[in-house]
């Protein structure tokens, strides 16, 4: 794993982290648009671009983009490691006591992230997770998403609007014990609610657009027949693997507040 770093004299607090597999048509663009949402919104913070085993040039448009501005970073994994692998480079190598996920294609709208970092620090939630609304352009796979929602919402019990999100803002320690399991995942970033809930954490989602991708092609550009049946059978591990976790706190909260009701874990709260 290669890692571009500068010397910084300022400090951080956020440190937004963007997985990126061949997408040198969007490398310029986010960074841009994103140092320009710190600057307008007056956040300390840093783009962690984390190339994923990328074909294409899009580690020359990382480096570039260092090079202008320190504000920027680079880390290279020679072999591609998955979302989650990306995540978590990121976050060894983040210097903020928050950490900001997003993906590089700018369907999340680099803008929005000063509205996740706005409704962390008013709201007092341990994440801040946004619903995507697709706008024209961005529905291709909306039944998928909207159906892997609702079986996520009834397997772990929650009442989440888009429990799948990968794009979030919360702390340092928070992230490191989501992204803790035991077994492999491939599409582990299906289930960033679902692992919230599990270790009881408090979820504010905020609603932001949900754009069409601005360049390159995505993984899900076919029909995903064998995403979806690969995600349900992670779904079902996953469940398995925390069962007793999920016990543990029910019969805990059973014994201490044996009148109220059932520990919900998150907060569908409204922007």
């Amino acid at each position: 794993m290669e890692v571009k770093t500068h010397s910084r004299s300022e400090s951080v607090e956020v440190s937004v982290i963007a997985p990126c597999l061949n997408e040198e048509a969007n490398i310029q663009l986010l960074v841009e648009r994103t140092l320009a949402t710190f600057d307008r919104s007056g956040i300390a913070g840093e783009l962690v671009l984390v190339d994923d085993g990328s074909t294409d040039r899009t580690w020359e448009e990382i480096l570039t983009c260092s090079r202008r501005d320190t504000r920027v970073r680079g880390i290279r994994h020679t072999v591609n490691q998955g979302m989650e692998g990306a995540w978590k480079s990121g976050l060894h190598a983040a210097c903020g006591s928050l950490l900001c996920l997003i993906d590089a294609d700018l369907q999340n709208r680099p803008e929005d992230i000063a509205e996740l970092y706005a409704a962390y620090r008013e709201r007092k939630t341990d994440i801040v997770q946004a619903v995507r609304h697709p706008v024209e352009g961005a529905r291709r796979c909306l039944a998928f998403s909207r159906g892997l929602n609702l079986l996520l919402n009834l397997t772990f019990g929650m009442g989440m609007r888009d429990s799948k999100s990968g794009f979030i803002l919360t702390k340092r320690e928070v992230l490191e014990r989501i992204l803790t399991h035991r077994y492999r995942y491939r599409y582990f970033q299906c289930f960033i609610g679902a692992a919230a809930n599990v270790q009881g954490y408090t979820v504010a989602e905020i609603d932001t657009d949900f754009n069409g991708r601005h360049g390159g092609e995505s993984f899900l550009s076919r029909l995903p027949i064998g995403v979806s049946l690969r995600a349900l059978w992670e779904l079902i591990k996953y469940r398995v693997e925390t069962l007793a976790v999920t016990n543990a706190r029910v019969a805990h909260v059973s014994d201490t507040c044996p009148l109220s009701a059932p520990l919900a874990g998150t907060t569908g709260s409204e922007s």
